[in-house]
């Protein structure tokens, strides 16, 4: 049975209040299109997981779409943090629960083995640990026999996760090219189900004439939507990079409500479709530069 679908039709089964963990490293390879649809189909009352993000995050605030934030950093790089999630939890509108990224690795590996935690040395010493005193989803504790100290790091349920990757077959079978560098296999490892947004969709055969070179054989994956360019505005490592740009352009509309609710209005929300998003900004030349 094909696991080819829509973007619209793979947002539309994520229920108001679910757990999303959204995958890509700061302004590298986030399911962009996939957070679009969450915000224009207006999804409510939602819990993002993001190890490190930027503007997935920052789409979703803006766009009223959530409650809480359980991050290690939400930021534009160079250009500081995200400006939309800095105000809401600066205000007291959006809920941050905030780890270093290690810890909160340890945390998604704990559900993914089903685990009630996992141990690590990651976070001793630090104030880290005072922040979750009365959650204990990171605590401090002593291992009986030998005396010594650990971090405990309590599972992480996640409902939904959502990558992006360069190409997947109608079964399900996803490849990030070249090998994926940084943490999207935890959350995908810990999820209930996972959304993988692709460049392309290609024939089983070139992951059966490679497997090795698969990063998600198609049992982790419920739903493929193919969708071109579909990290825009960050970047698809080596096919096209994150566009400063856009960037640059948002975090200046931000330092106006007024002024920002009309670009994110214009320039993210309204367009119908994907492909047409990516043409009021310009998209297929900034995603073709090398």
């Amino acid at each position: 049975m094909s696991k080819i679908t829509t973007v619209e039709q793979a947002v539309a089964d994520i229920p108001d209040g679910a757990t999303v963990a959204i995958g890509g490293l700061s302004m590298n390879s986030a399911p962009m299109a996939l957070v679009r649809e969450l915000v224009r189909q207006q999804k409510q009352d939602l819990t993002l997981v993001a190890i490190v993000s930027g503007m997935a995050v920052d789409w979703l605030v803006a766009g009223g779409c959530v409650r809480k934030v359980i991050a290690g950093l939400v930021s534009f790089e160079g250009l500081g943090l995200a400006p939309n999630f800095r105000a809401a939890v600066q205000a007291g509108k959006v809920e941050i629960e905030e780890y270093s990224e290690h810890l909160l690795i340890c945390r998604l590996q704990a559900q993914s083995s089903n685990l009630p935690f996992v141990p690590t040395k990651a976070g001793l010493g630090t104030d880290v640990l005072g922040l979750h005193a009365a959650s204990g989803t990171v605590r401090e504790e002593k291992d009986g026999p030998t005396g010594e100290r650990y971090v405990a790091c309590a599972r992480l349920p996640v409902d939904v996760a959502l990558v992006h990757a360069h190409e997947a077959d109608d079964r399900g079978n996803t490849r990030v090219n070249p090998k994926l560098v940084w943490m999207d296999n935890e959350i995908v490892n810990a999820a209930t189900r996972t959304v993988a947004s692709v460049e392309r969709v290609v024939d089983t055969a070139e992951f059966s004439g490679a497997p090795e070179r698969t990063t998600y054989p198609r049992f982790m994956i419920d739903a493929v939507a193919p969708a071109l360019q579909g990290a825009y505005p960050s970047s698809c490592f080596p096919e096209y990079r994150h566009d400063s740009g856009f960037f640059e352009a948002y975090s200046r509309a931000a330092r106006d409500p007024e002024g920002f609710a009309r670009f994110f209005r214009e320039q993210v929300v309204e367009p119908p479709h994907w492909e047409d998003f990516l043409a009021a900004n310009g998209a297929s030349a900034a995603g073709a530069r090398p």
